[in-house]
């Protein structure tokens, strides 16, 4: 028997390794101001993390995150159907991406900063990363459990 949750889950995790290493990457090559754990800290502390131990804790809330994301992704396919699920996993992350860059302001928690452009274009590509990886697993797991029924 399928449990979407916890494929979703599993999958949302697993996918968060793909958007961890583009938006690190990016960060060390200058392309990018603002990672995930930031807007995390945020929420979490207030401000953004300056300790080890806080960078720790909030990037494995951040895994944490994506895998309740994952498992709504998981439990929506069904509804709207797996065709294209690459494509709604791009659609997915981009919407995930949109409310992230959009809370801060909306629920005026305060600001990182004021981002640039390429901020906000790496950390949208890195979020669409994520929303195909979360895909692609989810579809792998979903698989490998129907041989095995």
């Amino acid at each position: 028997m399928k449990d979407r949750f916890t494929h979703g889950f599993v999958s949302g995790i697993v996918a968060g390794l793909v958007p961890f290493a583009f938006n690190y990457g990016t960060r060390a090559l200058e392309f990018n101001t603002v990672v995930w754990a930031d807007f995390m800290g945020l929420f979490i502390l207030g401000r953004r993390p300056d300790a080890p131990l806080e960078w720790a804790f909030l990037i494995g809330v951040q895994f944490g995150f994506l895998g309740i994301l994952g498992s709504i992704f998981a439990l929506i396919i069904p509804v709207i159907s797996s065709k294209r699920i690459l494509f709604k996993g791009a659609v997915f992350g981009a919407a995930v991406w949109f409310i992230f860059f959009s809370l801060p302001s909306l629920l005026q928690v305060g600001t990182l900063e004021a981002v640039p452009l390429k901020t906000a274009v790496s950390n949208l590509v890195g979020s669409m990363l994520w929303g195909i990886a979360l895909a692609f697993i989810l579809g792998w797991i979903d698989s490998k459990v129907s041989q095995k029924s």
